[in-house]
């Protein structure tokens, strides 16, 4: 077996409990939340959106790192990071300790184990199969959905909330950092491997023969040949066209999740029934992400996206009319499949546009620009829930941002130049040093 589905595996797990234990899980701590310290959903829900700043923050730095150094050691930070956060968490005496958590421990070392490394990871083992490969990593993090909402109710309601951070803390140490240290290689030339597991001779004629074709190297360590410099990324349209879509998107997806716990509640729903309609969500997005993947390997990166978007307004329109469990059981399944192709077509879009030796680096840089966007939809829907007593207010104003998403999708264009055109020459330039 190519070594390359051991770390599609390994990434597999690594964002099960990175959003898992911290996203999936964050509406299931409300209550309780609300019931130890007080406060309003609009100040539960703005540890989230300080959590996102941090990370936004570091997202810079820590793409630049991930294109420079180890991505396995950067991991192992992370799994200790994290794991540190959830101890301190279960000591907590107020909110405002656990949003400085939020915004160093925890959704720092959720960054250093996540979405960032984690997508690097697979697409410098995988080229021609990345959407696939990537959309398999990834259901890890629709299964964490689907299992650890269910879960952590009843952790909480058994143990209680400090208990259960504890466990987590715990798992996230015993798990995490052997697998990160065992299995998790940096490139598959470090093995002496070629990505998706081709042969020398296959490597070599399909990169010679093939104008414009696939590179075969993963492009890991040219960071000496800036080819997508700060500047120059900055100044490319379609980096905006890319921020704008995704950003836009998460405002609306981020607070459609975390208050879809809530909002099931509000109708008179138990707190078991209503941890069911985010595991209809997120098995869902098991399946979407396998779906969307081989879309925008065989198809169309940009239909699979538009499609994506498509599945989630249609669920959040039917949301302003669900009024019972198994109406809600429904809507989550149809936004959740459309939710979960979203990171699967963004790496893969990035791809496209940018060279690999410069990806962390680029995807990074994504982070904060689209920060200004994506961090108000969380606290937004808490704030119209304080106001108004619902959601329909947010739910409509979601429509409308998942419409300008599709318009800002609308202005992305093929790039001028292949970046895997850049990733060969990048490789040959290396060959000849």
């Amino acid at each position: 077996m190519f070594y390359g589905w051991k770390i599609v595996a390994a990434t597999f797990v690594t964002w099960f409990i990175s959003v898992g234990f911290l996203f999936y899980s964050y509406g299931v701590f409300f209550p309780a939340l609300e019931k130890d310290f007080g406060g309003s959903r609009f100040a539960i829900s703005t540890g989230l959106a300080i959590m996102s700043i941090a990370m936004a923050i570091l997202s810079p730095f820590l793409g630049r790192a991930i294109d420079q150094w180890s991505i396995r050691n950067i991991m192992l930070v992370g799994s200790v990071c994290m794991s540190l956060g959830f101890f301190a968490a279960s000591q907590i005496t107020a909110l405002w300790q656990l949003y400085i958590l939020l915004a160093t421990l925890l959704g720092g070392g959720a960054s250093l184990v996540g979405q960032l490394p984690s997508t690097t990871l697979v697409f410098r083992w995988f080229t021609k199969r990345r959407g696939i490969a990537l959309g398999v990593a990834t259901m890890g993090v629709s299964m964490s959905g689907v299992v650890m909402a269910p879960v952590t109710t009843m952790l909480i309601d058994s143990i209680g909330w400090r208990s259960t951070f504890i466990l987590f803390g715990a798992l996230s140490a015993l798990i995490i950092t052997p697998l990160v240290a065992l299995v998790i290689v940096n490139k598959p030339e470090d093995l002496g491997l070629h990505p998706d597991g081709v042969s020398d001779e296959e490597a070599l004629a399909l990169e010679g023969g093939i104008p414009g074709g696939p590179s075969y190297s993963s492009g890991a360590g040219s960071d000496s040949i800036p080819d997508f410099s700060v500047a120059r990324t900055l100044r490319n349209t379609n980096f905006w066209a890319i921020v704008f879509t995704f950003g836009l998107n998460f405002f609306a997806m981020g607070a459609v999740l975390t208050h879809m716990i809530p909002h099931a509640k509000d109708l008179g729903i138990t707190a078991i029934h209503a941890a069911y309609v985010l595991t209809s969500c997120a098995g869902a997005g098991v399946l979407g992400k396998v779906v969307f993947g081989y879309i925008a390997d065989l198809m169309n990166t940009r239909l699979a996206l538009f499609l994506c978007m498509l599945f989630q307004f249609s669920g959040t329109l039917l949301l302003l009319f669900a009024t019972s469990l198994p109406m809600l059981l429904v809507v989550g399944a149809i936004f959740g499949f459309g939710m979960g192709g979203v990171v699967v077509v963004m790496g893969s879009l990035i791809a496209e546009n940018f060279s690999m030796a410069s990806f962390g680096r680029v995807m990074g840089l994504m982070s904060p620009c689209m920060l200004p966007i994506q961090i108000m939809g969380v606290p937004f829907a808490g704030l119209v829930y304080d106001l108004t007593g619902e959601y329909d207010l947010a739910y409509k104003t979601f429509l409308a941002t998942y419409a300008l998403a599709a318009v800002a999708l609308m202005m992305l264009r093929r790039p001028a130049e292949d970046p895997s055109v850049v990733s060969i020459q990048v490789s040959e330039l290396e060959i000849q040093r």
